[in-house]
């Protein structure tokens, strides 16, 4: 081997003079590609071309192993080198394997090719997606049925990745779309129903979280519009329909917040809030009879109700008094 290899390498003085049978030029092979082997590619492990083939590395590792393999210095004294020669050994036997593997050598070789050819590679795939294109679309036009099959199998895979996206509209469109081309597609259907559900949960969420910061401030008005859009968006949100008919409340606004009660009974009729929603509304407004029975309702229905317990004993002491 030519000392121009090594040019530059710090060799350990220690190690090269330690006993035993290797000669200098073997020893200082050795320690050279011992040190390098993390650096080094399964090409240049063993000695090859970027990008050659199985046979050339079947035949690099042949080589290769006739230096590197302990077993083959019988009866000598290595000393060291034998753990040395082991580690550069197990790493030309994972270089051979990937590089006759015909996956694994595809992949490494795009992983480790240099920047002019990784560029031509780059350029190979997209003409290759391309052409493959253009395939699938000439037999898409040729048979009408594929083409279908194709086009909502393409739909469900963007609905489902629109739904991991949060993009619920979205989403249902696609899944509709799909049934509506294929009324047999078995999960279309019902993902478009949950992901118009989502949508829907999700819109009325961020409206309610709009109109919690207007009551922050003290925009009452504002916030009891914000509530009525989340209402208009899922009419049986009884959630919204509290929060409305409050809001209604503070803004001065008895008769709408009588109505929103109405509409929170109406969507769950054996909520104790609800009644406690109208009651509180009908109080506003002056009906303290039909307030009394609704605050009296919702105790029957949910006793932990405190705000309606004590609203009932005030109207009491009012009355009393």
């Amino acid at each position: 081997m030519s000392g121009d290899r090594f040019q530059g390498f710090a060799f350990d003085a220690a190690a090269l003079a330690e006993p035993g049978d290797l000669d200098l030029e073997r020893r200082r092979e050795i320690l050279f590609t011992e040190a390098r082997l993390d650096a080094l590619t399964h090409y240049e492990i063993l000695g090859i071309p970027w990008n050659s083939g199985p046979e050339a590395a079947r035949a690099a590792y042949v080589e290769r192993v006739k230096v590197f393999h302990p077993d083959r210095y019988p009866g000598k004294a290595l000393g060291s080198y034998r753990a040395r020669m082991e580690r550069v050994f197990r790493r030309l036997t994972e270089a051979r394997d990937t590089l006759v593997d015909p996956a694994r050598r595809t992949a490494y070789a795009r992983e480790t090719a240099p920047a002019l050819e990784a560029t031509r590679l780059a350029a190979r795939e997209l003409e290759e997606g391309r052409r493959a294109q253009e395939r699938r679309a000439r037999v898409n036009r040729q048979n009408p049925l594929l083409a279908r099959a194709v086009r909502v199998t393409e739909l469900m895979r963007h609905g489902r990745e629109a739904m991991a996206a949060g993009l619920f509209q979205q989403a249902a469109t696609d899944f509709g779309l799909a049934a509506s081309l294929d009324p047999e597609q078995a999960e279309a259907g019902p993902l478009a129903v949950e992901a118009r559900r989502r949508a829907v949960t999700s819109r009325v969420a961020e409206i309610l979280e709009r109109a919690a910061t207007e009551e922050a401030q003290g925009n009452w008005a504002r916030a009891l519009a914000a509530y009525r859009s989340a209402l208009e968006i899922d009419p049986g949100s009884l959630h919204a329909a509290l929060l409305a008919s409050a809001a209604a409340v503070q803004a001065g606004d008895p008769a709408a917040a009588c109505a929103l009660g109405r509409d929170a009974v109406r969507i769950e009729p054996r909520s104790g809030r609800a009644h406690e929603a109208l009651g509180t509304a009908l109080e506003a407004a002056g009906q303290r009879a039909d307030a009394r029975r609704e605050l009296e309702r919702a105790l029957e229905l949910d006793p932990r109700l405190e705000g309606a317990r004590e609203r009932l004993r005030r109207m009491r002491w009012r009355f009393l008094g």
